[in-house]
């Protein structure tokens, strides 16, 4: 059975008629199948307990309820983690409810990599919340990647608790989706904890992207970055939401958030929505956001120098995701993420 909710809600709103203060979503209630991964055992973190996130109530009740893959990992001081899940998605196990609890205790070192692939083009359906929680002096890094796939509706819901010292770097490739909505709630809460958001998107054919990014400065001196690049081409819109909010007692803290999106069509559409915050006196916030065509002269010049239109194109893309797919430190994973960005430049899914 189909119903509509309401998901991805700005937590300050703006006027109404601008429809940006949250995203209607079509939403499936229906039996699931079973996943064909084990799951560790599912504990109680008390953190999270206390904690707003995710796309809406009910795309993380779902998977309170019905989820059919859990992992716990959990990185002790001396015990570094390093894991790569790859998760496939086929028409036997269309539907993923996937969580993850990623733990790096104090003084630990954590990188989790998880991997979407997809095979076949029938309807599919992930559903993901990941929960992170840094504790001092602690270091997370988190991949995700979405790679081509013109059938699976997807859902993202991400949160993340820094404490005292720890750092946090979070990179999504969303390089395909029919439907994408995706949010990140980030709690700094220790003194000095740093975040580092770098992101890609590339939307094409009918593709809708929804994109929201809330980040709370706690601590004192903390340090949050997010930087999202995009593109967009054929018929495919995004709409892009960030906050950063400066609590009281986050004084000599420092925000930036930037979100840049290259159109390759004259019908694609981007909506961007930047909000700043303060309750505090000292702290330094920026916050930019752009969207255009690829730049003509630019264009021009590259293909002057030997270079067709297409190729050109991918250059001026690659030079502006470069900088997220070179933190991949697995060459394959890498290769194949410049694989699906090269494929969607040349056209693959053009809408005729």
């Amino acid at each position: 059975m189909s119903t509509k909710i309401l998901g991805n809600s700005l937590a300050f709103k703006t006027f109404d008629y601008l429809g940006v203060n949250q995203a209607e979503i079509k939403w499936e209630e229906k039996e699931r199948k079973p996943y064909y991964l084990p799951s560790d055992k599912r504990i109680k973190i008390s953190e999270f307990e206390e904690v707003q996130y995710g796309v809406s109530k009910e795309n993380t009740s779902v998977n309170e309820l019905e989820g059919n893959l859990y992992r716990r990992f959990e990185a002790m001081e001396g015990k570094p983690i390093y894991e790569v899940l790859h998760l496939k998605q086929n028409e036997q196990y269309p539907e993923l409810l996937d969580t993850y609890d990623v733990i790096a205790r104090k003084n630990a070192n954590l990188t989790l990599i998880l991997d979407y692939g997809m095979e076949g083009m029938n309807e599919k359906y992930r559903n993901t919340v990941i929960r992170i929680l840094a504790e001092e002096n602690s270091e997370v890094h988190l991949f995700v990647i979405q790679n081509i796939d013109d059938s699976c509706h997807t859902f993202e819901s991400i949160v993340s608790i820094l404490g005292k010292n720890a750092k946090v770097t979070l990179c999504q490739f969303q390089l395909g989706a029919k439907e994408l909505y995706t949010n990140f709630k980030g709690e700094l809460k220790g003194e000095n904890a740093e975040l580092e958001v770098d992101s890609i998107y590339f939307g094409y054919g009918e593709h809708e992207l929804n994109l929201l990014y809330d980040i709370v400065h706690y601590g004192e001196g903390s340090t949050s970055n997010v930087v999202i690049n995009g593109a967009l081409k054929d018929n495919s819109s995004k709409n892009f939401k960030s906050t950063l909010d400066f609590k009281e007692g986050s004084s000599f803290a420092v925000g930036s958030e930037e979100e840049y999106a290259i159109l390759m069509s004259d019908r694609a559409k981007a909506i961007s929505v930047p909000l700043l915050l303060a309750h505090e006196d000292n702290v330094e916030g920026n916050h930019a956001a752009s969207a255009g065509k690829i730049d003509k002269e630019l264009l021009f010049y590259i293909m002057s120098r030997g270079f067709s239109k297409e190729q050109a194109e991918t250059l001026i893309i690659q030079s502006k995701f470069a900088h997220a797919v070179d933190k991949i430190r697995e060459e394959e994973l890498k290769e194949k993420v410049w694989d699906s960005v090269f494929q969607i430049v040349r056209g693959q899914s053009d809408v005729k």
